[in-house]
C-alpha cells in the first residue's frame, strides 16, 4: 500500500514550516531582549591597618598594594600605617620585595592586614640568599 504523493509532500512542507519558525527566532539577527543594565562599579574604599614586622632590618624594602607604594622608608620593626584598600571583596594582593646586607641569615617578614570591620589576616615569608620577592594574597570570606 502506497501513500498519496501530494499529501506526503504537503506533510513534509508543513513539517519544515513548523521547524523553521522557532529556528528563525533562535538564529535571527534581530534581538528583542533588553540589554542587562550595567552595574556601576562601587568604589568602596576600606580603611585598613598594615603592620610589617621583621627580625633583621632590610637594606631595601618595597610593599605595594594595588600598584601603590605603602612603605616609603625603612624604620624599626614593627612598622604600622593606615591605608585605604580599594576592595577586599575579591582579595588583596600585596607585592613584597626586600633585600638584606650580605651575611644576613635567612630571615622572615610578617605582614598583617586588618581592614575595618573584618578580621585580621597575617602572612609570614622567609628570605632566601638575602632577598625576598613575593606576591601575597589576602582573602576574607
Amino acid at each position: 500500500m502506497r501513500g498519496f504523493p501530494p499529501i506526503q509532500i504537503f506533510l513534509l512542507a508543513l513539517t519544515f514550516v513548523v521547524l523553521a519558525v522557532p529556528l528563525s527566532h533562535l538564529t535571527g539577527t534581530v534581538s528583542h531582549a533588553q540589554p542587562a543594565p550595567t552595574k556601576v562599579a562601587e568604589s568602596q574604599s576600606v580603611k585598613s591597618l598594615v603592620q610589617l614586622r621583621y627580625a633583621h632590618k632590610p637594606t631595601t624594602l618595597s610593599v605595594k598594594i594595588a600598584d601603590k607604594e605603602v612603605i616609603t622608608d625603612i624604620a624599626a620593626s614593627p612598622i604600622e600605617l593606615q591605608t585605604a584598600l580599594l576592595s577586599v571583596k575579591d582579595g588583596v594582593d600585596v607585592f613584597l620585595s626586600a633585600t638584606w646586607a650580605e651575611g644576613t641569615p635567612d630571615t622572615s617578614i610578617t605582614i598583617e592586614l586588618e581592614p575595618d570591620s573584618l578580621a585580621s589576616r597575617s602572612e609570614t615569608r622567609w628570605s632566601s640568599a638575602g632577598s625576598l620577592d613575593e606576591v601575597i594574597t589576602f582573602e576574607w570570606k
